[in-house]
This record gives C-alpha cells, structure tokens and sequence, in this order.
C-alpha cells in the first residue's frame, strides 16, 4: 500500500447496465426528455387516428398530407424538426425516429393521393403503412425506454447513477475487460470529516455539499469515466482501461480540485471539503466484490495517512 498525488486529468458517462447513448445528464434533462417524448406520442396517436378515419370514411385528405413535405407539418414534425431538447437532438437513435417518420408519411401520402383519385387501396400498400407506423412508434419508444433507465437508476439527490446501476456495469466491464485483456480500475471516494459537517450546518447543507462534489466529478473525470453513488458520502468510480498508474494521477487531480472547491450553503456561508480516494484493479477472475473489498481497504490507508489522500491497494 502506497500513497500518491500525482495529479491527471477527469468527465463521466453515465451508463446503466448497457451502454447510455445520451450524454450525461442530469435527474432534471432527464425528466423533461421523458416529458417530450411523451408529448410527441401522443401527438403522433392523434395523427394516426385522424388519418386513419380519413382512409375508413374516403373523406378527402388535406392539403397538407399530399405535400412532400407533410412530415414536417404534423405536430410532431414541427417539434422534431423545431426547438426539440438539444441532448435528444444528439442522441443517434433520433435520427432514426426522423428516417422511420419520413418514410410513414412517404407511405401515408400515397394512401392520401389514392382515396383522393377514388381508387381502390392495394393491401400491399396498407400493410407497409402500418408496418411503417409500428417501426415509427418503436424507435421513440426506445428512446422513451432509454429516458426512464436513466430516471430509474439515477440517485435523486446527487445526479449520478445509483447501487443498483452500479453492480451491472461493474460486471459488465469485468467481461470487457476479461474479452479484451484490458485493465480496469475502480476507486471509491469517500468525503473526510462529512458528519462534523451535518452535525455543524445540519443535513440539507450536507446534502447541497454532497450534490456539488457530486457535479465536480462529473464534469472533472474522463469522458469515458463513470461515477456512482455507493452510500452515505460514499461513491464509486468506475475507470475503464487504465492502470493503477494512470488511475492514480487521475483522481489526484481530482481530489486537489474537490479540496479547492467551495460550496455556498443555505446560510450564504463558503464550506470546503476534502475527499479520500481508495483504488483496486477491477479482478476479471474474482468476485466483483472482492475489488470493493479492496478499495475500501485502501480507502481507509488514506483516511489513516491523514485523509485528503489517494492509497492503492496492493496485495500484501
């Protein structure tokens, strides 16, 4: 066991036992996600039922469904292709729900052109329109499904992922790891003197200085880094194809930074932290819990070195 505070660079990405395809968001984004595309399917089931009465009574079609450009004008093209949440708008699977509109509005305006020229509707032509319509609905219920994960999974208070999440990558990484023959580290992080704190300001200034630190690691990890909410002022991260080496520079820029950082709490007062790291390769042939094991030991090495230190674990 070693002390070391090298610093390095950090970001994270959220993930919840698959790879997330969003970018990292917080509880908030994540919320009015699920909230528009709620709204655009419903607005696309109102869509549906109008054209389908429109095909059902031969009533004659609107203007607007016989243009090229009727995806566009539907209430759910003018929210697609207008001011839709930027984080949607990046997501690759929303291109997706634009390609799969285009071609059910495609189909739907020859059904429209037909009924307008009084003839008959070849089934052929029907079928792939509802076949279009089911593939439409599916991708922005992916998406939707996505949304919830990150919802469901994604601890309250702080932003980040939670236990439950947590397990499923860390075994998910195991078997990259194993697969690919990289290394995988995981550190927990635990924040030094945290209950002085409660116990001085009380426990929504804690909760404020847990969320802060919280956003910090966020925006301060690798890209590809994760960050998880392990309990109390406890969090594990998850840093994928690094050595120990690497691992330890990393979260010592890190730590240098959280203990640089103020937070202003309720009362308008500044409070500084501290945070202790403890880290362990990820062991592809152990239990998962084993390398908890192990950080954890080597988290309390640098609470007893002193806190405000990063210690590796090493076998003894």
């Amino acid at each position: 066991m070693h002390v070391n505070e090298n610093p390095n660079k950090g970001g994270v990405v959220n993930n919840i036992g698959h790879e997330s395809k969003f970018p990292v968001l917080t509880r908030e984004e994540a919320e009015e996600i699920v909230q528009e595309l709620g709204k655009a399917l419903d607005a696309h089931r109102e869509w549906t039922g109008k054209f389908r009465n429109m095909l059902v009574c031969r009533t004659k079609p609107t203007p607007s469904l016989l243009k090229p450009t009727s995806h566009k004008k539907t209430i759910f093209g003018r929210w697609y292709y207008g001011t839709v949440n930027q984080h949607l708008r990046v997501h690759p699977d929303f291109a997706i729900v634009g390609k799969n509109s285009k071609i059910m509005h495609n189909l739907a305006r020859k059904l429209a052109q037909t009924v307008l020229d009084k003839k008959k509707i070849k089934p052929s032509l029907y079928n792939s329109f509802v076949k279009s319509v089911d593939n439409f609905r599916l991708s922005v219920r992916t998406l939707l499904s996505e949304a919830w994960d990150y919802l469901r999974f994604t601890d309250p208070l702080t932003g980040v992922m939670t236990r439950t999440a947590m397990k499923a990558r860390l075994e998910e990484e195991k078997e990259r790891s194993r697969r690919n023959h990289q290394l995988c580290c995981i550190g927990i992080m635990d924040l030094d003197k945290f209950k002085i704190i409660n116990d001085t300001y009380g426990h929504q200034a804690g909760d404020t200085i847990l969320s802060s630190v919280a956003k910090y690691v966020n925006n301060h990890l690798r890209d590809y880094d994760q960050i998880f909410r392990y309990g109390g002022e406890e969090f594990l991260l998850l840093l994928p194809n690094s050595s120990l080496n690497t691992v330890t520079r990393v979260l010592n820029r890190l730590r240098q930074g959280i203990n640089k950082t103020t937070t202003t709490i309720e009362s308008g007062e500044k409070i500084s932290i501290s945070a202790s790291f403890g880290i362990s390769e990820l062991q592809t042939e152990q239990p998962t819990k084993v390398s908890i094991e192990q950080a954890d030991k080597a988290l309390f090495e640098a609470k007893n070195a002193g806190r405000n230190k990063v210690c590796v674990w090493h076998a003894e």
